[in-house]
Parts: structure tokens; sequence; C-alpha cells
């Protein structure tokens, strides 16, 4: 067996600001997004009272209620990322040993076609000792990233890991309209979006999610991109392995 175990914070015990944090979380999860439900459906209600007294709605009152719509929405998808930032990295969840390689393709299944992508995983990898959960959760967004920032066309990803003197090294390659060097460290920020928010189907967290869970596991994130060349993501952190 090999073990290689960092002084990374994934070892840290409780502390108060960490369980607030969670209670936060539950607090959004339930008190705030129940009446943003409720928002979304209201445009639905006004249009169904409408249309029962058979009238017509005016054009510029249907445009606010898409707006509202859309806007209730999008604070939805910000409340479900922030809970989900809430939660990654978290000192109780459970590390057990996966294959890499089975878990990134059915993340890959989820978000691209068949034919779209391609998956090579050093075997050196099997038995990787992670947060399951959180494993699968950074792969989600690199690979649905690579997919919603595309463009034309259709994308292509390709992912590969190996092991490099007891360090997990994963690729996250895409071909991509690419990403300007000015902004390399910024996507990683929270809420950072390179597209007008309207544009945007995230939450702009997906990345932050991303570099949080790589330096929970004593790593971290990087990419190598320029406009037109594609984008790749490395990640890497230190191998705890089970054989």
């Amino acid at each position: 067996m090999l073990t290689v175990r960092s002084d990374s914070s994934r070892e840290c015990q409780h502390c108060p600001a960490r369980d607030e944090l969670k209670m936060l979380a539950r607090r959004i999860g339930h008190d705030l997004r129940a009446p943003l439900r409720a928002l979304q459906m209201l445009p639905e209600w006004i249009v169904e009272d409408f249309d029962a007294a058979g009238t017509d709605i005016p054009p510029s009152a249907s445009e606010y209620l898409d707006m509202m719509k859309s806007k209730a929405s999008q604070m939805d998808r910000f409340l479900v990322g922030l809970l989900e930032y809430a939660h990654v990295a978290d000192a109780d969840a459970k590390i057990i040993n996966i294959d890499p390689g089975t878990e990134i393709d059915a993340v890959a299944k989820a978000s691209l076609n068949e034919g779209t992508y391609e998956i090579d995983i050093a075997p050196a990898l099997t038995g990787l000792r992670v947060v399951r959960e959180d494993f699968c959760i950074l792969f989600e967004h690199l690979i649905s990233n690579a997919e919603r920032h595309h463009g034309q066309g259709i994308a292509h990803v390709r992912v590969k890991g190996y092991l490099q003197n007891q360090t997990a090294v994963f690729l996250v390659e895409d071909d991509g309209p690419g990403v300007e060097e000015k902004f390399h460290q910024r996507i990683f920020e929270p809420f950072v979006t390179l597209k007008p928010r309207d544009e945007v189907e995230g939450s702009g967290l997906g990345l932050a999610v991303v570099k949080k869970i790589a330096e929970w596991w004593g790593g971290g994130v990087s990419v190598l991109s320029e406009p037109g060349c594609g984008t790749v993501f490395r990640i890497q952190f230190p191998a705890e392995i089970s054989t």
C-alpha cells in the first residue's frame, strides 16, 4: 500500500466557523429557496388568471413576467451554488477507495455525447482514496464547463490522469474558444463570469468549488489556455492509494 498524507487542512478538526457555515447553508437551502420557488411560480399563476378571464396580457407585462421568472431562476442557481460551495471539503466526509476512470466516465456520460470525450487514467491511480462526492463534483464542473462555454459546434473533452512522484495529476482538456491569460486567476474567484449574467446558465461558482476541493486535498488547480487554442485545467494533490 502506498499512503501519502499531506499537512493540509483536510486533517483539521471541527471549528466554530465551519459549524456556522453548515448552519447557514441549511438555512439557505430551506428559508431562502422556498420564497424563490414561489417567485418562479407567480408569473405562471398570473398568466393562468389572465387566460381564465379571457384577457390578453399586454406585451410589456408579459416581458416583465418573463424577466421576473428568469431572475428568480438565476438567484436560485446562485443559492444552489452557495450550498454546494459550503458543503464540499467537509472534514466529516467519508474517504473511500475509488476507481477514478469509472467515476469520471460516469460524469462525462451525463454531460457529453458518446464519442465526444476520451478518458485515459493510469492504472497506478486505481484505489485512489478521496471523498467520492467531492471527486465527482470537481469533474462535473470541469466537464460541464467545457461543454457550456464551447460555443459553436460540439465540445470534445479529454481527461488524463497519472501518478507523478506520489502526486495525483489530472488534466481536463477541451477544444473550446480558450481563455485570455489575464483571466487565468480570476475565473477561480466566486461569481466571476467572462460573459454577461444573462448569457450564463451556471452560478459562477463552479471553478471556485473546484479550487476549494483541490486545495482542501492539499493541492491546487491551474489553467493553461489562450484564445482559439482550447483550455487545459490541471488538478494535482498528494495521492493516497490503497492496493
